[in-house]
């Protein structure tokens, strides 16, 4: 539930990155030569879009976790990453676990990138890595915690 809140969260600022990338995409063909720049622009752009949408993500998870341990979603849900067999450092992760946990849960974004079915394959990994949990005992990590040395625990 906590995934799917910040989901949520995550979605509508891509909706507003989406409008203004389209508006630019919109403006830029309109003014282009031709069919080719305009392809080009779109293509440029559309990569562009994921490279910035994914480092969103990324971004969003790393600086919740590095500075409280807890996305907006965990917050809600009363749950917290902690790394595994230490003392939780006084208000969130380590960088580097921080970074770790963030790349991989979020990182699957980047193969958008990749024309026709990055999209599918990204949401694959993506969701591949979120259903880890459900399979690993006893810890229910992901394949992000497992990179990371984290768990999820608890609070409330």
């Amino acid at each position: 539930m906590a995934r799917i809140i910040d989901i949520v969260i995550l979605y509508i600022i891509n909706i507003v990155i989406g409008v203004i990338f389209g508006l630019f995409l919109v403006a830029s063909y309109s003014s282009g030569t031709g069919a080719s720049s305009g392809f080009l622009t779109s293509s440029v752009v559309g990569i562009l879009t994921s490279v910035i949408v994914t480092a969103l993500w990324v971004v969003y998870d790393f600086f919740l976790l590095k500075s409280k341990g807890q996305t907006v979603g965990k917050m809600v849900m009363g749950i917290k990453v902690v790394p595994i067999g230490q003392m939780m450092p006084p208000g969130g992760l380590p960088t580097d676990m921080a970074l770790k946990r963030a790349g991989v849960t979020w990182g699957g974004w980047i193969l958008n990138v990749v024309p026709f079915v990055g999209w599918l394959v990204g949401w694959a990994v993506v969701a591949l890595n979120g259903a880890s949990q459900l399979w690993d005992k006893p810890l229910q990590q992901t394949f992000a915690d497992k990179f990371a040395k984290t768990v999820v625990v608890k609070i409330k």
